[in-house]
């Protein structure tokens, strides 16, 4: 089966939906590095890998001006989602994640363990 990928620009609408319902600022800090997690994504192997990517490019290396935790849960989320996997975690376990991510606490390599473990 094809992998499905999520593209630069409808990150982008993710993230802007997200400030319009939840609040926040609205502005992209480095298009470039977005893109970029985006194609790396394209070259690497693996459902879960790719979704670690996706989630460290956005989590950890803030493109956005506000909400890059909502936009890099929601997004991966919306990515597993296309491919038809899920994750399967209690929202308090996705949201320490989340933030350890944010904090630099998560490499790649330990989210994709984390994922491989949640992703049904």
């Amino acid at each position: 089966m094809d992998t499905t990928y999520l593209e630069t620009e409808e990150i982008v609408k993710i993230h802007n939906e997200i400030i319009e319902k939840s609040g926040g600022y609205t502005g992209i800090i480095n298009y470039g590095n977005l893109d970029f997690v985006v194609s790396q994504m394209k070259t690497t192997e693996g459902l879960t890998r790719k979704t670690a990517i996706l989630l460290f490019g956005i989590v950890a290396k803030h493109p956005f001006v506000d909400g890059n935790k909502r936009t890099g849960l929601i997004s991966a989320e919306t990515f597993l989602r296309l491919n038809g996997r899920k994750v399967k975690a209690t929202d308090k376990d996705i949201w320490v994640k989340l933030h350890k991510i944010s904090q630099g606490e998560m490499n790649i390599s330990q989210i994709t363990n984390w994922l491989e473990k949640t992703v049904k």
